[in-house]
């Protein structure tokens, strides 16, 4: 039986806007609850990227330290680093390198990046570009004149919802490029997130307690607990093995509460900070959301 809830520390919160000002997100996130937070340190929508003052920057890092939230980036929706198209391989690299370099001008030490889609060849071909195109980026980044030696940024490869020219549906394409960047000499700089709505719509059960232990099997044998810093707490829309990525809040939807129950008693998720990626509405507050996660975490497995 895994340890009680009341006997744990878990780190729960959610991705928050940074509409208004950098600032303002941390002061979002306290108001829902959260004990750690995500943010888009840009429009994800967009290529361009205005710049972030030093003012801005200072505002916000002295925000997050005044109320000790970890905060990890999510990265652009747009760049796609499996591509074999020049023009997009370019555009992906420039993309990351803007995006880490803003990570470290915030001292936000977590990007989270979708590995992307490949074309008409092997995965194997698709992830090896995502190394390459990595690779670069960090490249350049090292290379950037306001680059911060004090504030290096790791990307964290993040689990995709099982697309047919998806990479990193499996947990083995992960691993993979983690090694592939790791021989390259970017070991410090690679880690990995954990999509729970992803992962049950590219195939791994986690309706039940044994779902969950088997996929948490599989996730931890695959990829050393050492990677994974973070866990998307997403429920899913769809079935599992739908190849649809369609969030919905833990408990309400396929993964259900007795999935999320069993995650969040798990032995080895303990120490890895939560985040859940839904919109906040009238239909859910940040505060429900928040609250809503926490009682599932309390809820007894045998209830």
């Amino acid at each position: 039986m895994y340890q009680n809830m009341n006997e744990r520390e878990l780190c729960i919160g959610a991705h928050v806007s940074i509409s208004g000002s950098f600032a303002r997100s941390v002061s979002l996130a306290q108001s829902y609850g959260c004990e750690c937070m995500q943010i888009f340190t840009k429009s994800p929508r967009t290529w361009d990227a205005k710049s972030i003052d030093p003012t801005t920057a200072s505002a916000f890092h002295e925000a997050c330290k005044a109320a000790s939230l970890p905060v990890f980036a999510h990265g652009s929706y747009l760049a796609n680093p499996a591509s074999s198209d020049p023009v997009q391989i370019e555009k992906s690299i420039a993309s990351l390198s803007t995006e880490l370099l803003r990570c470290e001008v915030l001292h936000i030490p977590y990007l989270v990046l979708h590995c992307g889609h490949g074309q008409d060849d092997t995965q194997r071909s698709a992830s090896f570009r995502v190394v390459s195109c990595l690779t670069e980026a960090y490249t350049r980044v090292l290379a950037h004149p306001v680059h911060d030696h004090n504030h290096s940024v790791m990307v964290l490869l993040e689990n995709s919802a099982g697309g047919k020219t998806s990479v990193g549906n499996m947990f083995e394409d992960i691993a993979e490029i983690i090694d592939n960047i790791s021989d390259s000499g970017f070991s410090r700089h690679i880690g990995a997130c954990f999509d729970t709505c992803h992962a049950y719509a590219a195939g791994y059960a986690l309706r039940t307690e044994d779902d969950v232990h088997s996929t948490c099997d599989a996730l931890f044998s695959i990829i050393s607990p050492h990677y994974l810093r973070l866990i998307h707490l997403n429920d899913a829309q769809y079935a599992c093995g739908s190849g649809r990525d369609r969030h919905l809040p833990p408990g309400k939807g396929h993964i259900g509460v007795l999935g999320f129950s069993a995650l969040l008693h798990h032995p080895l998720i303990r120490d890895i900070p939560l985040i859940c990626e839904v919109p906040i509405s009238d239909q859910m507050s940040g505060q429900e959301l928040i609250r809503s996660v926490k009682d599932i975490g309390k809820a007894m497995l045998e209830s």
